[in-house]
């Protein structure tokens, strides 16, 4: 009985949850919402292929005084785990 190879892009599930941890954390500390009450990052992949996941990304504020989000959408190397946009 011959064994099935892995795939190259299929990639451990942690390390998918950690580049999206990743990216939010960069976006938490590099558009300064760190310091703002009710400030946010949220990464989710929406779509993927035999090569890219689809990755949105919305970050901003809301509070009682503020709601402003901003949506980004990126692609994600499934081998390399790297965003392009």
């Amino acid at each position: 009985m011959q064994q099935e190879k892995p795939t190259p892009f299929l990639i451990d599930d942690e390390q998918v949850i950690q580049a999206l941890q990743e990216l939010e954390n960069d976006t938490y500390n590099s558009t300064g919402i760190r310091y703002s009450s009710g400030g946010f990052a949220s990464a989710d992949i929406f779509d993927c292929d035999e090569d890219y996941f689809d990755v949105q990304l919305k970050w901003g504020v809301q509070n009682d005084c503020e709601n402003t989000v901003h949506t980004e959408n990126y692609t994600m190397d499934r081998l390399t785990l790297i965003l392009k946009d």
